[in-house]
Order: structure tokens, then sequence, then C-alpha cells
């Protein structure tokens, strides 16, 4: 583990004492043959152009000048043609950079080495890479332990990479993974004036803390299928009810829809003992939501805004990913268990109802 972190600091060191400001981008491939390099960086959602070059034979070269280091994308592609054939994601900086195909099983894909952050980047995949086949594991308990340590070592080397491109890449990409603290933390080692860009990701993660496990349930107000206004409140403290479940999900979403049988039927093994489940949709409209429930048949309360991501119990709840949920027990109002998946969710249920 702490090799990684003495190769980021080591390259981000190489990367300090280069007065170079030139950069070359060079590839030669068969699969290259008789089109365009293009160097491409993003301008608000669209990809800009900012150099491209004829392949010659088997090989091109793209050169300019990086004052500082830039994302970019080595595109490769036909003169006109409006999807890439192939592309690679890229950190543009006083370096001599080679971009090699890599024939897969399936298709062939482009890599970017040479540069401090490109090698930073490649350093930090192959570690994780590790990580990343365990947590395929059929083996739920491996899987688990797999993901706890990925999102460990991504913690740790974004904060090893001090703030530089690759850390604010990677945080950006994958915060959504990470417990609320460890977001914190990261966010902690972003350069001075990037804290801004950060703001949004902060606030989100302070509020995530506030629905951690021992905290008290913040309450949601929204409309059911009929129009009316339901509040989880109401549904906590109804007399008939001990834990209520509540369930971030939408119709569109394929993970949520795997979490269905697990629902269904903790909810008909447990209901009548004391389980309720507080469905909140982030549907985008309300035929689609409507529709799941009744082909679901899940016969439990819900509430939407039928706005999508735009609703305020996302915002009270840090919500960043679906399916999300929260366990709450009536008694005392307190969240005592989140993220509760498979098989698990029945399990824990069982456990407080025996």
């Amino acid at each position: 583990m702490k090799k990684i972190f003495t190769i980021v600091m080591a390259a981000a060191m190489v990367a300090s004492c280069t007065n170079k400001a030139k950069f070359t981008i060079s590839g030669e491939s068969d699969k290259f043959a008789g089109k365009y390099a293009y160097l491409q960086v993003e301008e608000g959602r669209e990809l800009k152009t900012i150099d491209s070059v004829a392949v010659a034979g088997n090989a091109f070269v793209l050169e300019g000048i990086a004052e500082q280091p830039y994302v970019a994308y080595v595109v490769i592609k036909e003169v006109g043609a409006e999807r890439p054939e192939l592309f690679t994601k890229l950190y543009v900086e006083p370096a001599d950079i080679a971009i090699k195909a890599i024939e897969g099983e399936k298709r062939t894909t482009l890599a970017a080495i040479g540069g401090n952050l490109n090698g930073i980047v490649d350093q930090i995949n192959s570690y994780l890479s590790e990580f990343e086949e365990l947590m395929q594991s059929e083996d739920k308990s491996v899987a688990q332990a797999a993901e706890k340590s990925w999102n460990y070592t991504m913690v740790e080397a974004i904060k090893g990479c001090k703030g530089n491109l690759v850390a604010q890449d990677l945080l950006k990409a994958n915060y959504y993974a990470f417990e609320p603290q460890q977001v914190l933390d990261a966010i902690a080692t972003m350069p001075a004036e990037k804290q801004e860009e950060f703001a949004n990701m902060k606030k989100s993660a302070e509020q995530a803390l506030k629905v951690l496990p021992g905290n008290k349930y913040i309450n949601i107000v929204d409309k059911t299928p009929e129009g009316e206004e339901l509040s989880l409140k109401s549904v906590i403290e109804n007399k008939n009810n001990k834990y209520v479940l509540i369930d971030f999900w939408a119709s569109w979403c394929g993970p949520c829809m795997r979490e269905v049988p697990y629902l269904v039927e903790t909810y008909k093994n447990y209901h009548k003992k004391g389980f309720e489940i507080f469905g909140v949709s982030f549907d985008r409209t309300k035929e689609a939501w409507v529709k799941a429930i009744e082909d679901k048949q899940l016969t439990w309360p819900h509430v939407s805004s039928v706005k999508y991501w735009d609703n305020q119990a996302r915002h009270d709840y840090a919500v960043n990913s679906i399916p999300a949920n929260f366990l709450v027990d009536c008694s005392t109002g307190e969240i005592i268990a989140t993220a509760l998946r498979g098989e698990e969710l029945q399990a824990k249920i069982a456990e407080l109802l025996k």
C-alpha cells in the first residue's frame, strides 16, 4: 500500500522540476492507417478540436506547448465521421506521450503512456485492478471486503496526489462511492483556487454525515400517485409500524429493479409484524413511475416529485446514486442502518422482528 503513494509523490516531484513546456503525442498502429488523429478538449458538454493531423502510413505526431497540464482526448477517426473509431483520455503535459493500441478479445482500446500524470494514473489503476477482480467474486464477503479496500486505496491515492489534476478528476468521478468523511478529507487536499468547484460536493458530504446511523430521520413530504401529500413522519408515527425503510429508487434504474424481489419478499414476510417501506422515486414521468408500481406489485406507500434528481428528499439524504435506503426505528426516530441490499435486507428485518 505504501508503495503506490511513494510512486505518486515521486512522480509529482519530477513534474515540479521540469521547465520544458513542449509536448509530443505520437502513435503508430495499423488501426490508424488512412485516418486522422485529433486532439480534443472539453468545452461545456462538447469536445473542441484544438489540433489534428493526418496519419502518415500507420503513424501520427501531434506537438504543442503546455504551460500547464490539462485534460484532453486523442481521437482516431476518418475525416467527417461523427463518432470516433478509437479514443483515449490523457493528461497533456511537457513530455513525450505515446498512444498505444491495445488489442482486446472484443475490441481495440487506446492507452496514453508517458508523462508524470499519465504515469500516476497507470500506477493507481494497476493497484486498483487487484481489488476490481475480487469485487466480482460470488462470495459476498470477499466482494464487500474488496470494495472497501478499493475505496480506501482510491481515497488515499487522491490525497497522495496533493490536489493535482489526477486527484481532481478521480474525486469527481468516484466521490459517490466514498464515505462522507472520506470525501471531506479528500476535498481538503484540493488547491484553494479549486475549492469552489467542490463546494456542492462538500455540502452533500456534510449533509450525508447527518443521515448516518445514529442520527434522527429527516421528514419527507411529497405527492402519492393519487396526487395527495404524504409525509414520512406520518408513516413512522403509525402505531402499526416498528421499522420503516426509506427506499430511493426509479423505474429507469436497473440496479433498483434487481432489488425489487428482495423488497417484495421482505415486505410480504414482515409487513404484518411491523415492517413498512416508504418509496421515494426519482422517475421522470408519472406514467413510468405508476406503471412500475403496478407491474412489480409494490404495495407499500410511494411518493415522488417526478423531477428526476431534482427533489428535496434527495438533497436531505445526500443521495448521489440509487438504489439507496435508510432503515428507521420508529420507537426512537433514529436511522439504524443504510444500504441494505439483497438478502441482507431480509436478514436485518428478521433479526429485528424475530
